[in-house]
């Protein structure tokens, strides 16, 4: 059987980890690029600030290439034979470029920026706990290629197509699944 492989590539805040929720509901196994980074920050006894994850991801990208976050899940998923995947936090072209090699079927998903920093307030994770400001200032380093490694907006620009999540749950859902109904 030949897999069913997602990726999903998206501005900070804009419901990817909703959509693979949704998606791993639906028997999908999820591969998180930024599980790679979180693993390397925790084995260095360091918080899990935006600073230090994106310090910690340009510094593992430098070193061992732009794709790999990418070749390190893809790997990982075809070790464990999963069949239904979807890969989460793409953020640069070189990882797209690798994904869609071996096939993987990208979606990007955006929300306007006051909706995304939102939710990042509203879910808490440690590298959240920041102002309005702040936030922006992350969101245009990591969007347009100011941090090695990462250019979400480039990298969306590869994607089959883009979801827009600025409305609720359901509204999100129903594109998710118009979408897979083209591709699955």
């Amino acid at each position: 059987m030949t897999a069913i492989m997602i990726g999903l590539v998206g501005t900070n805040g804009s419901g990817k980890s909703t959509i693979c929720d949704y998606l791993v509901d639906r028997g999908f196994q999820r591969y998180s690029l930024s599980s790679v980074i979180h693993n390397y920050v925790r084995e260095k006894g360091l918080q899990a600030t935006r600073d230090n994850l994106v310090e910690t991801s340009n510094r593992l990208k430098a070193q061992k290439g732009q794709d790999v976050l990418a070749r390190e899940m893809f790997q990982r998923s075809m070790k464990e034979g999963a069949t239904k995947i979807v890969f989460d936090s793409i953020r640069n072209p070189h990882e797209v470029k690798f994904l869609k090699d071996h096939y993987v079927t990208l979606i990007g998903v955006d929300a306007p920026i006051e909706k995304r920093y939102e939710r990042i307030s509203a879910r808490k994770r440690e590298s959240d706990l920041i102002d309005f400001e702040t936030f922006r200032k992350h969101d245009q380093r990591e969007n347009c290629g100011e941090s090695s490694g990462q250019n979400v907006f480039a990298a969306m620009e590869a994607c089959e197509n883009v979801v827009t999540n600025d409305g609720s749950y359901e509204d999100l859902c129903e594109q998710v699944d118009q979408l897979l109904s083209v591709y699955i």
